[in-house]
């Protein structure tokens, strides 16, 4: 029932130019991608999206992103909540094979500022896609909160800054409170 109120969702907001999801949406946007199911064609140009920044969301997040060609702006941002329904759809050492071997050729033409709050070491294999894929991309801003050493966020910005870009006028912004 949720999976289909959540499919008639997504066609409904296809033609908005700026939308926010929540945890929810994307927990069952992985859960639709696992069963094939790919989200209709986009016109949103600002899209925000509110998720646990864990490899689970990883695969919904970029099949959704796939269908959002006209994307300018993305804001990733970390929220904590249980993943509990969508592992009873998949184990998570499976899904994350799965989204790392999955081929996902597409291009952000359009994509000029992405944000990643509440960065994670988790969410490295979505910025490496996010990299590789927005080829006119400027920006690219990471925040983290102070929760480690200095030493992490140095060795997490220099592995940050050694991921290859599709943008050769892309910065890296990477930042911690």
């Amino acid at each position: 029932m949720e999976c289909t109120c959540s499919k008639e969702l997504f066609h409904s907001v296809a033609h908005v130019e700026k939308l926010e999801l929540g945890p929810w949406c994307i927990q069952y946007l992985s859960i639709l991608e696992l069963e094939g199911w790919q989200p209709p064609p986009s016109s949103w140009k600002f899209l925000q999206l509110s998720t646990t920044l864990r490899q689970l969301d990883f695969p919904g997040i970029c099949s959704f992103l796939q269908s959002s060609s006209d994307l300018e702006t993305l804001v990733v941002d970390g929220y904590g909540e249980s993943r509990a329904l969508l592992l009873r759809y998949t184990n998570t050492d499976k899904q994350i094979r799965r989204f790392e071997t999955h081929d996902l050729n597409c291009s952000f033409l359009h994509l000029k500022t992405i944000k990643i709050l509440e960065f994670s070491v988790s969410v490295m294999p979505l910025v490496k896609y996010l990299l590789k894929h927005a080829v006119v991309l400027e920006k690219f801003i990471i925040a983290a909160k102070y929760k480690k050493s200095d030493l992490y966020y140095v060795k997490r910005a220099q592995e940050l800054l050694s991921i290859p870009r599709s943008s050769p006028q892309a910065s890296v912004i990477f930042s911690y409170r």
